[in-house]
């Protein structure tokens, strides 16, 4: 479908097979390289993505421009390999538009449908034939129009297969759609950087980085505890004022689990300074996170450091050793 919308659904040259190919790497990319999501065992992008050079700029790949560069990079090393992904695709998909014809052939099965393919076209308008080389295919006028008037249900559910396809054979990983596709662009930490202001304009003593130990100001980082990479969210009980070169330095690795209680010390500390502070609306709007994602009783065990650290401990442990079996740099430590 996206072929066919970046060409205005006008393809008289036909379809390549190669660029439908570089489509589906596109596709897997993100979710298996940014998020080292699982294909399962028996699907063969992996492999394939395995045998292509990092495409560096992780980051590109949050803009338009940025997959184009990934569709230029993905093709160049295509003209140099050969992915083998679509040696039976095509012909599966026109199989069921034959099947009194091949229900009892056992040889040369593809051959024989690429010949009705193109005998057939015009009269049973199969989804589309072949050209001379089999590297390109033409779409059956007919369906070009159907594609084009039905996109956006067929879009929808494309995706919720593909969704449904991910969460099966990653079961134990969290927000699993959210790693489909990159995002346009990152979310904003201005709400949760005010709250961390505040907390430190108004402890200036005792809220000091969990990695370093050193006291913080207002120049201080940003880190999500857990990786980013893996939670694809920013939650406040995930997000910590760092020293800015422990931050730079532990970037999308995983931190020893030394360092969750302090994580749990620090967030009570804050949760604390809030609750004096804030109205009691809006202190029950920041808690409101860690009793849901914490699995915390009520507001007010949030304020308690030994139920906090229990909770933290609960949720992130298993959360680490996931992360570890997909891959993650785990057990950073600064310095």
């Amino acid at each position: 479908m996206t072929l066919l919308k970046d060409r205005d659904f006008e393809i008289d040259d036909g379809i390549l097979l190669r660029d439908i190919e570089i489509e589906m790497l596109v596709t897997a990319w993100y979710p298996h390289v940014f998020f080292k999501l699982s294909f399962g065992i028996q699907d063969k992008i992996p492999s394939v993505l395995g045998r292509i050079p990092n495409f560096d700029n992780d980051k590109n790949l949050l803009s338009k421009t940025g997959r184009n560069n990934l569709r230029k990079h993905l093709a160049f090393y295509g003209e140099m390999l050969d992915f083998k992904l679509m040696r039976y695709v095509p012909y599966r998909i026109l199989r069921p538009f034959f099947v009194e014809e091949t229900s009892l052939l056992r040889k040369k099965v593809d051959q024989k449908i690429v010949e009705l393919a193109a005998e057939h076209f015009q009269k049973r308008r199969p989804l589309f034939r072949f050209d001379d080389t089999r590297k390109c295919i033409f779409l059956h006028p007919d369906w070009i129009a159907y594609l084009q008037q039905h996109q956006t249900i067929i879009e929808g559910w494309t995706l919720w297969h593909w969704a449904d396809y991910m969460q099966r054979r990653n079961p134990s990983i969290p927000a699993v759609t959210r790693k489909l596709f990159p995002p346009n662009k990152r979310e904003s930490l201005n709400a949760q950087r005010k709250f961390w202001d505040t907390v430190i304009d108004i402890d200036r003593t005792n809220i000091r980085c969990i990695y370093t130990g050193k006291k913080l100001d207002c120049g201080y980082a940003l880190d999500h505890f857990l990786p980013w990479k893996f939670v694809v969210h920013n939650q406040l009980w995930n997000l910590i004022p760092a020293y800015p070169q422990a931050n730079s330095s532990k970037s999308d690795r995983f931190p020893s689990e030394i360092y969750i209680d302090h994580l749990a010390a620090t967030h009570c500390a804050a949760l604390s300074i809030a609750r004096d502070s804030f109205s009691n609306n809006k202190w029950k709007k920041e808690v409101g996170p860690y009793i849901t994602d914490l699995h915390i009783d009520k507001s007010e065990d949030t304020l308690d450091f030994e139920k906090l650290r229990f909770a933290y401990r609960r949720t992130l442990e298993p959360l680490m050793s996931i992360a570890e079996q997909q891959g993650f740099h785990c057990g950073w430590t600064y310095g």
